[in-house]
């Protein structure tokens, strides 16, 4: 059980007389309910309180359940004064601390505090310390806050009521009962503004137990709520570590595959050594007819470059020997458009919303810059190392970089392999109006590159570990299924020649006939 749902079940404990023991010694409530009625009709007789209109009598249809011997039945306004907010025009408070505080509503009482941003120096409906303000309009109806001692007065809007205990009750206590009533006030809520009236407060039916009862429970709430605070501290931890794993595993199963880790090496794979010639054979052979612009070789790769001891068959290359890189170059605004012709354009952010890219609703008629089908697209600016595959030909723009492995790579082992490679790039950013990372950074990357059939088990098994991350990801938000209570009957039968109906809480959807015989072997006729 959450903390909250904890706190909720502590409240209604109490309300229900179950939180602490009876004592039987205890002045029974009927007493205390009439020494109230005739302290309001003194005051009332004074002049120091209104006279109400009498409230309706409780029902019996009313009565949600049984109270323990000792206690009564009430009406909230039976026990307790009900003050009424109004309204100020703007003019009739202020920003600058003259007067007394002017609360409106539910953003002056946050985590059961009163804030105070408003003053006044007219006040006409006044709350005094210690009395319970409740909010009867607007969205937060129902929420609370009591008074504090160190604000002796203050003027109350409409959207506010003050709860007084002027008489032999214990204020928390009725705050704790008040607290359980609150769904069923929202339940209530009428008007264009939403909100409960001055009637509805007035007629709550309030379960009223002895004075001295009022006192151990208000102890032992106070007692459980300190548990429960501490119960949700280590719930916000653990939600925290949740987030961290849920955040860390993917990188984590990333970055264990690029270093040989995840899967088991095989000595009857072909070295990666060779997979690396014969890629530099066939970028030779299209350098040589045409279909790759030649480059400047890469500088070859020195020990202290070398992160970390790579797997037998495993080697250290540059990117750019085993792959082809586009750069991105926008096309003039005028050629891009929303509307359907030319050629599908991307730019940066939207390309990541998914392992696959998106179609984009961007079209250009002038392709400067062409990401090739089944490339990976790079972003190399903000945000910089995030990365896609595009399963079809797109025009990119300056923000990305397309990354066309060569010879028999696999696209999506260069596709993870980038993915873990995000933090690096984005040390290696520059720039002072948007940071970025240039073609040159990109091709001299350092890859370990394994054997083909070892890439191929790499891609497998991440594959598998990344639906499980997304379906832990996705149990961890998923709300719990709400088991709905229904009555399931039993077979019938009778006891002592009677018929009997019986009936159980449960679900059983399933049953064989062999579960069917054994329920029906438990309620055999007595002889």
């Amino acid at each position: 059980m959450k903390a909250e749902d904890l706190r909720k079940a502590i409240l209604q404990a109490a309300v229900q007389g179950k939180l602490v023991p009876q004592d039987k010694n205890d002045e029974p409530a009927s007493e205390l309910l009439k020494r109230i009625q005739a302290e309001k009709n003194a005051l009332i007789k004074e002049g120091k309180l209104k006279k109400e209109k009498p409230l309706r009598p409780i029902s019996d249809e009313e009565i949600p359940y049984d109270l323990p011997d000792g206690w009564v039945w009430s009406k909230l306004g039976d026990i307790v004064e009900l003050i009424s907010g109004q309204d100020f025009s703007p003019t009739g408070y202020n920003d600058k601390c003259d007067g007394i505080p002017y609360l409106t509503g539910a953003s002056n009482l946050q985590a059961s505090k009163i804030i105070v941003n408003r003053w006044t120096t007219q006040p006409r409906c006044i709350a005094i310390s210690n009395d319970l303000l409740i909010v009867c309009k607007g969205s937060g109806v129902g929420k609370m806050a009591v008074v504090p001692v160190n604000i002796p007065r203050v003027h109350i809007a409409r959207q506010l009521m003050a709860i007084r205990s002027r008489f032999s009750l214990v204020l928390l206590y009725i705050q704790i009962a008040t607290q359980t009533m609150v769904e069923s006030l929202r339940e209530q809520m009428q008007g264009v503004i939403p909100g409960i009236g001055r009637e509805t407060v007035l007629n709550i039916l309030f379960p009223l137990p002895p004075i001295a009862e009022q006192q151990r429970i208000v102890a032992k709430v106070d007692e459980l709520m300190a548990m429960c605070d501490k119960l949700e501290a280590a719930e916000k931890e653990l939600e925290a570590l949740e987030d961290r794993f849920a955040e860390y595993l993917p990188k984590s199963i990333l970055q264990t595959a690029v270093q040989g880790k995840l899967v088991p090496q095989d000595k009857n794979d072909e070295p990666a050594t060779e997979l690396l010639k014969r890629i530099q054979k066939e970028k030779v052979q299209l350098v040589k007819d045409g279909k790759l612009k030649k480059e400047k070789p890469l500088p070859p790769i020195t020990e202290e470059e070398i992160p970390y001891d790579l797997p037998d068959g495993w080697v250290w290359c540059r990117l750019g020997d085993i792959t082809e890189l586009i750069m991105g170059q926008s096309p003039d605004g005028y050629n891009v458009s929303n509307n359907l012709g030319g050629m599908e354009f991307h730019q940066g952010k939207s390309c990541f919303t998914e392992k696959y890219l998106d179609v984009s609703e961007v079209n250009t008629t002038q392709c400067t810059k062409i990401a090739p089908a089944n490339s990976v697209l790079l972003a190399v600016r903000a945000p910089v190392g995030k990365v896609n595959i595009t399963r079809r030909k797109v025009c990119i723009g300056r923000g990305l970089c397309a990354i066309i492995p060569l010879g028999s790579m696999i696209l999506d082992f260069v596709f993870y392999w980038m993915q873990s490679l995000e933090a690096e790039l984005v040390s290696k950013a520059t720039g002072t109006t948007f940071i970025a990372v240039t073609g040159e950074i990109v091709k001299k990357q350092l890859i370990p590159l394994p054997p083909l059939a070892e890439q191929k088990r790499i891609v497998s098994k991440v594959n598998e570990l990344m639906t499980l991350c997304e379906d832990l990801k996705q149990a961890r938000i998923m709300p719990i299924a709400k088991v709905v209570d229904r009555v399931i009957p039993f077979p019938a039968t009778t006891y002592k020649h009677e018929p009997v109906g019986m009936a159980a809480r449960g679900m059983a959807d399933d049953l064989s006939a062999k579960a069917m015989q054994t329920i029906a072997n438990l309620f055999e006729e007595e002889d």
